[in-house]
């Protein structure tokens, strides 16, 4: 049999070891990442990211000029699969936080790996698929630097966390005709450290630095469930050219059920003194706790959304022209429990509208042509309320799939680039801490038949 081919082996490898090399402790400052599980990393595909986070209805790989994809938000998409997939993407994060009391401002980037996802097909003619991978969840890094006075002494205290979840996953999709169903499982991992350092200052005692931190371990198993469901609403065939112009309508659900993470926690308040160098010493053990078990509820999770497309058929083959499409997303944060204990949360909703155009994916000539672009918005409420008043927010975002090796009858890859860019906001006048931030996310979608029988030797 012939494996992968030379050209998407050889590509898979030198971006993947690019991905593991990266060092995942993120450079960014963001203490709405106290709050809950830290800061969602939206755990979107880059094509979802250019339309605003259009996930639940969208799909792919049915026509020459796309490609194939893994939408791992939808696993209802994998029935669809006609060939490998291999998928990877980087993201770049720049954030500014803005404070009215204290006045100030603080500027933070961080570049990780975003996914990694594997599609392929089981049985072609059953519409069977598998796919599985590696996504970030969430990501917890803060420091929060407080001086008070406290009879006519200084106090300083530094706030720290870091952290994050992750998931490993993976999911089987299946269709009949016009309706795909799906389900992902898998395990669901991370960690969680936070401390609070204190110094007193005296001018004539000296008193020792105090350190009260809490490193806790989570995991467990998840189920996440999709479906979708398409239909043509008017097509139109040329009787001259034999070409057909459809469009369709798509409907798509998917949800996450709520899920009890299993923590191991270790507890220590201790004393202790920086060296030269900066780094902690400890001189004194006031309370220690280890392997402390418990629970964190991770609430549900649903969304649903709809899709119009068009598409043109004809002696060259099926060509996606045109998608738009609109999704509501809600998941219920006031369940969530931490070791038995609520959290400054609250039910989180979103709304995202997107599309993306293809303005002639038949042109030998005009390259840009050829292009997919991307364009969304979306608005909503934040799942975290750290100050009481909410947290509104909304991002405009545009991407674009380049084609490096497009489709043809007598070949079996298919290599885009992906692009997304996102602008948005977390925050509003109501409250004391606002957020703008900006996020870059690239990668590939390799596509090839990597298993084909030999006819001839």
């Amino acid at each position: 049999m012939q494996l992968v081919s030379s050209t998407t082996g050889r590509l898979a490898f030198v971006v993947s070891c690019i991905i593991i090399s990266i060092n995942l402790t993120a450079q960014v400052n963001s203490p709405y990442s106290r709050f809950g599980i830290g800061d969602l990393n939206g755990s979107h595909h880059i094509i979802s990211r250019g339309m605003g986070g259009i996930r639940a209805a969208y799909a792919d790989g049915l026509s020459n000029n796309v490609g194939q994809s893994v939408n791992f938000a939808n696993p209802a998409t994998y029935g669809s699969f006609y060939m490998i997939s291999y998928d990877l993407a980087l993201l770049i994060d720049s954030r500014t936080l803005v404070s009215k009391v204290p006045n100030g401002k603080n500027n933070s980037i961080y570049f990780i790996p975003n996914y990694i996802a594997i599609g392929m097909p089981l049985d072609k003619k059953k519409g069977l698929g598998m796919a599985f991978g590696l996504k970030p969840i969430s990501k917890i890094n803060y420091q929060v630097i407080e001086r008070t006075r406290s009879a006519g002494d200084s106090i300083g205290t530094v706030y720290e966390g870091n952290g994050g979840l992750n998931q490993a996953y993976i999911g089987i999709g299946k269709k009949w005709k016009d309706l795909h169903v799906g389900f992902n499982t898998g395990y669901t991992f991370g960690r969680k450290e936070i401390s609070t350092k204190k110094t007193f200052l005296n001018d004539t005692i000296p008193y020792n630095q105090s350190n009260s931190a809490s490193i806790t371990n989570l995991g467990n198993v998840f189920l996440h469930l999709g479906l979708q469901y398409e239909f043509s609403v008017y097509k139109k065939v040329n009787t001259i050219t034999k070409a057909t112009r459809n469009y369709l309508l798509r409907f798509g659900a998917s949800g996450t059920l709520q899920q009890t993470l299993n923590t191991s926690q270790n507890i220590i308040k201790e004393t202790f003194v920086v060296n030269s160098i900066g780094n902690p010493i400890p001189i004194d053990t006031v309370f220690r706790q280890d392997n402390v078990k418990g629970t964190v509820i991770m609430p549900a999770t649903y969304e649903a959304g709809i899709v119009l497309h068009k598409t043109l058929s004809n002696t060259a083959g099926l060509f996606e022209l045109w998608s738009f499409g609109v999704e509501y997303t809600t998941t219920q944060w006031k369940n969530y429990r931490f070791n038995g204990q609520p959290d400054a949360l609250n039910n989180s909703w979103m709304v995202k509208i997107g599309g993306q155009i293809s303005p002639n994916p038949q042109a030998q000539r005009n390259y840009l042509n050829n292009v997919n672009y991307r364009v969304g918005f979306n608005f909503g409420q934040d799942y975290i309320n750290a100050d009481g008043n909410g947290l509104k927010t909304m991002s405009a975002s545009f991407g674009a799939g380049f084609p490096i090796r497009k489709w043809r009858a007598y070949e079996t890859q298919f290599t885009v680039l992906q692009t997304a860019f996102q602008f948005g906001k977390r925050g509003s006048n109501v409250n004391n801490i606002t957020e703008n931030f900006f996020q870059f996310t690239f990668g590939l979608s390799l596509n090839d038949n990597w298993f084909i029988k030999r006819k001839y030797d």
